[in-house]
């Protein structure tokens, strides 16, 4: 039996997790009360906390939600390289999060307040490592077929997560532009790939 706040099978919990989302863009975490995405979604306080009793419940679900979206805009940009060679796929899957760091999307800002809620709710915290995960993963499976050698793949995913998360806080700092970016960052990845960034540097 699907549970009655699922997003997958009811476009009113659709429209409450993003009415949600926005609230969090927009004002963040403060801003993000129940009586407000009530207010927000056009109902009353008793039917949103039908669907979601408390307001810890409904942050897990808009973080699910939302991954979920990511995840989603992932597969959908990597579909689309199916017939690219080994570095346009590389240089694709690069830019797909340096574009979000530059210009400061969405994405970026949701995100930010994920992390700033994590910092005093361990569920919250525990949700975003398990994404983190979740995401490494679904770039190695990306990465395994352009690397003759597997082991080489936790290397680039190692190097690229940390660049993607520090990139989009200060990308308008940085005096190269996201293309140039991207650029350096897939001939580095490349390197590894191929092999010519040594790699056992647990001895550095």
């Amino acid at each position: 039996m699907p549970k009655k706040n699922s997003p997958s099978n009811n476009p009113k919990i659709q429209q409450i997790l993003n009415c949600a989302l926005d609230l969090l863009r927009d004002q963040g975490d403060h801003g993000l009360t129940m009586r407000q995405v009530a207010a927000t979604a056009g109902m009353s306080l008793s039917n949103l906390q039908y669907y979601f009793s408390t307001k810890k419940e409904l942050l897990k679900r808009m973080v699910d939600f939302y991954f979920q979206k990511c995840e989603n805009e992932f597969d959908a940009n990597m579909d689309a390289s199916e017939n690219d060679d080994a570095r346009q796929k590389v240089y694709k899957l690069i830019t797909i999060h340096l574009v979000h760091g530059e210009t400061l999307t969405e994405i970026c800002k949701i995100f930010r307040e994920f992390w700033a809620i994590a910092t005093r709710n361990k569920e919250i915290n525990e949700y975003l490592v398990s994404y983190y995960r979740r995401y490494a993963e679904k770039l190695s499976v990306e990465l395994r077929s352009l690397s003759a050698n597997s082991d080489l793949i936790p290397h680039v995913i190692s190097f690229l997560i940390p660049y993607f998360e520090g990139y989009s806080i200060t990308a308008k700092s940085v005096p190269l532009n996201a293309g140039q970016v991207a650029n350096m960052l897939t001939d580095i990845t490349m390197s590894i790939l191929e092999g010519a960034i040594r790699e056992d540097s647990s001895s550095v």
